[in-house]
């Protein structure tokens, strides 16, 4: 038989291969990130420092006194860590990066697609679980948050899987944002969620109609839920979830339009 009628065998790539370019996407974007001041230390010291001061400093005595109150710290603070990490670690250099053209010449290069934002949302995603660790261990070690080990572990995987929504947050404002305005947005966009949605203080009956609009609102009502804490849960399990997922869609949908139109 003629060797060139011969089929060709067909090999599989290993493993290894195909997750080897996600990996070094990843830890390159975590280096950058870890070894840029300008988010590493706010990131990871300002829900920290604030949680130090209020439940321990500030509010003291009732953290120790009300349970309720030192559970409802926790969670605020917890939720601020978690998302303003990564948002932040996804929206100012996606913006940067698309501005310059680096997009562009990723996309150029021999790399799986998608490799660059599958990076950047992993990366967003231990970014939070970075800033949120040391609430964990100090709320943990202290006893201030008044919650067992299984609430507390129960509450920190929906902590860092919610980082997801705000990754996705941040990925649409970076497609949609310069390099300049990109954190002046974020900002924009992101802290009046962490006051209206009622993540740091009851808000007046008045306003609670509008704390269904806010994601940080829902993410709260899912960590509560997840640590059986019923004093401070105001919607059901399925609505607070149903609205995560259809944030991280839209905003995934904005962001696939605008890269796909215009980088």
């Amino acid at each position: 038989m003629n060797t060139l009628t011969q089929p060709i065998p067909v090999t599989s790539t290993p493993l290894s291969r195909i997750v080897a370019p996600y990996l070094l996407e990843l830890r390159m974007e975590l280096l950058r990130l870890l070894r840029t001041p300008a988010f590493a230390l706010p990131m990871f010291l300002l829900p920290l420092g604030t949680y130090v001061l209020f439940a321990f400093a500030v509010a003291g005595e009732a953290v120790a006194k009300d349970h309720d109150t030192g559970r409802f710290m926790f969670a605020g603070f917890s939720l601020m860590a978690v998302t303003m990490a990564s948002l932040f670690a996804c929206c100012p250099n996606l913006a940067l990066e698309r501005e310059q053209g680096l997009l562009t010449l990723k996309r150029a290069q021999p790399a799986p697609p998608g490799a660059w934002l599958t990076a950047k949302i992993g990366a967003g995603v231990v970014s939070g679980a970075i800033a949120y660790l040391p609430i964990l261990v100090i709320a943990a070690v202290t006893g201030q948050a008044h919650l067992t080990a299984t609430q507390l572990a129960a509450m920190s995987a929906v902590f860092i899987v919610g980082t997801l929504p705000f990754c996705a947050f941040g990925v649409m404002l970076g497609s949609l944002c310069s390099g300049s305005a990109a954190p002046g947005f974020a900002n924009l966009a992101y802290l009046p969620g962490l006051y209206l949605s009622g993540t740091f203080f009851p808000l007046p009956q008045a306003m609670h109609f509008q704390t269904v609009f806010w994601p940080h609102f829902h993410l709260n009502q899912l960590a509560f839920a997840a640590a059986d804490v019923t004093k401070f849960r105001w919607i059901p399990v399925e609505m607070a979830l149903a609205a995560l997922l259809g944030f991280s869609f839209l905003c995934g949908m904005v962001a696939y339009y605008r890269l796909k139109q215009r980088g």
